[in-house]
């Protein structure tokens, strides 16, 4: 019947209370105990492991970075570079940081949409000025696949209460809490690609993309939210104007 049992440390004398359930035996209490001690132990393995395939690689990364260094101050033989610039790891690593230009292309950096979506299902996509994205569904049909489809984890899907207009969804790259400028960009497109173009004011509806549900046999564009929360936005010419000029352009744009 007890809740807790009080101790000693061996190793340093204090005293601890171990928790115990008073519905259960002795024996079924130091069951339990033991049971999350090996639990406990097991994740402690885990860590162990990871921490050990860390320092390798950042031993492996040092190895690297001491080799171009030596290869650099020599004035070695550029095949030296080269033949760092192949390993599986280095290439990885450039082919990340470089662009991709075509023969004869420009060089003005140009991005592709999310890959092996179709042009008409394709969101507009924005830059907000804290670097988060913003995307903008072109269509009844692009608007579902945007808000079912391509948005997820904590994105936040903006929609004008009571007013046909796109669906906008902020791409949060997993942060619960967004920046309020970015929330203000998203609003401004949200009126902006609307009936309510042109605005002054505007209630723009907020809410978590996992609270926005297609229901079954629903018309394109249709979708249920719930919860979330409504920011009257005060129109910005500025603020909208430069949310619209940080436009992402695709490639086959």
């Amino acid at each position: 019947g007890a809740s807790e049992l009080w101790v000693e440390d061996p190793a340093t004398g204090a005293r601890q209370a171990i928790p115990l359930d008073p519905a259960l035996s002795p024996a079924a209490n130091l069951e339990g105990i033991f049971r999350r001690y090996r639990k406990e132990l097991r994740r402690a393995s885990r860590a162990g492991e990871e921490m050990g395939a860390l320092r390798e690689q950042e031993r492996r990364v040092r190895e690297l970075a001491d080799a171009v260094e030596a290869a650099v101050a020599s004035h070695a033989d550029p095949k030296a570079l080269e033949e760092i610039a192949a390993l599986p790891e280095v290439a990885r690593l450039m082919a990340k940081a470089r662009p991709q230009e075509r023969a004869g292309e420009a060089t003005k950096p140009r991005r592709r949409g999310p890959p092996g979506i179709p042009a008409r299902l394709r969101p507009r996509r924005y830059r907000s000025a804290t670097g988060l994205e913003i995307w903008v569904g072109r269509s009844d049909e692009g608007n579902d696949h945007l808000s079912t489809r391509l948005a997820r984890g904590n994105d936040l899907f903006f929609h004008l209460d009571g007013s046909p207009g796109s669906h906008v969804v902020l791409r949060t790259e997993g942060r619960s809490d967004p920046p309020s400028e970015a929330v203000l960009e998203a609003c401004e497109l949200a009126v902006h690609f609307s009936k309510q173009r042109g605005a002054s004011r505007a209630a723009v509806h907020v809410a978590p993309i996992k609270n926005v549900r297609k229901p079954s046999g629903a018309k394109p564009g249709l979708v249920f939210v719930h919860g979330g929360r409504t920011v009257q936005l005060r129109h910005e010419p500025a603020r909208l104007r430069r949310t619209l000029e940080a436009r992402i352009e695709d490639a086959d744009e």
